[in-house]
């Protein structure tokens, strides 16, 4: 599984695999981003945002200036929604006709010429691939991100097992869930009426969590985890493309937002 890192000050987007249990930087792409500098705000505004996301479906037999195809990004996402009250639409990864476009030409989206894109296209999983826009990367010590890294997994693995304990004890499954914490539905107060109005019938349930991966956004300190969960409960079960939007609150980790790709 690839990550991409794309600063878009300098126009580079970095494909970063993991190599025994630690980041490394692959390849690199030249890439062209939004016309106006800074983090995008709105409809129209001409620039790229900040943040992380993830590649939805690939489309192809678009019109010239989208190069051989493209991938729409899932911006505006959960949060940029729900609490940056960010708005637009049509954020995507695509191709271009013109080798000789210059930089800072598109109205938000992330241009790569065409044989690039193509190499590229064979990294990305879709659904699965984050991709982190940041203005500028940092970098993080071996010991840093190792202590980081454990530390993460293992708020996570509370929160499964927390989960798991619910209908006996789902106070502490919710005390996990920051008060600022937004779904699809609305609130932390819609969320915590709706998972007690469900846990009520609930005997038991198991949940397995696979294909993880945890990725920093640069600017915001906010951790994105991306998973395949199985959900089996005595009266229902279902398989998910999990998003969690986790942060640091003083010395606790927090879920600042959870929803489904």
């Amino acid at each position: 599984m690839s990550t991409f890192f794309l600063n878009f000050n300098s126009e580079i987007l970095y494909v970063v695999k993991m190599e025994n249990g630690f980041p490394v930087i692959v390849k690199k792409f030249h890439c062209i981003t939004g016309k106006r500098p800074g983090d995008k705000l709105g409809e129209g505004d001409l620039r790229t945002p900040e943040g992380i996301y993830f590649p939805m479906y690939w489309r192809e037999n678009l019109p010239p200036i989208y190069g051989l195809g493209a991938f729409p990004l899932n911006y505006p996402n959960l949060l940029d929604r729900k609490i940056l009250k960010r708005d637009g639409h049509g954020i995507w990864i695509h191709g271009t006709n013109n080798p000789h476009r210059p930089p800072h030409s598109s109205n938000g989206c992330i241009v790569l010429k065409n044989p690039d894109l193509r190499v590229l296209k064979n990294l990305i999983s879709t659904k699965r691939t984050p991709v982190v826009i940041v203005s500028e990367l940092s970098f993080s010590s071996k010991e840093e991100f190792i202590n980081e890294k454990k530390d993460l997994i293992n708020f996570i693995l509370k929160w499964k097992k927390a989960w798991e304990n619910s209908p006996k004890d789902i106070a502490t499954y919710l005390s996990l869930y920051d008060e600022r914490f937004v779904w699809k539905r609305g609130d932390i107060n819609s969320w915590i009426s709706y998972k007690k109005r469900i846990t009520k019938r609930k005997k038991w349930i198991k949940i397995d969590i696979s294909d993880l991966t945890i990725t920093k956004d640069e600017l915001g300190n906010l951790y994105v985890a991306r998973m395949i969960l199985r959900y089996k409960s005595n009266n229902y079960h279902s398989t998910t493309n999990k998003v969690l939007y986790i942060y640091k609150k003083g010395k606790q980790w927090k879920i600042l937002g959870e929803e489904n790709l």
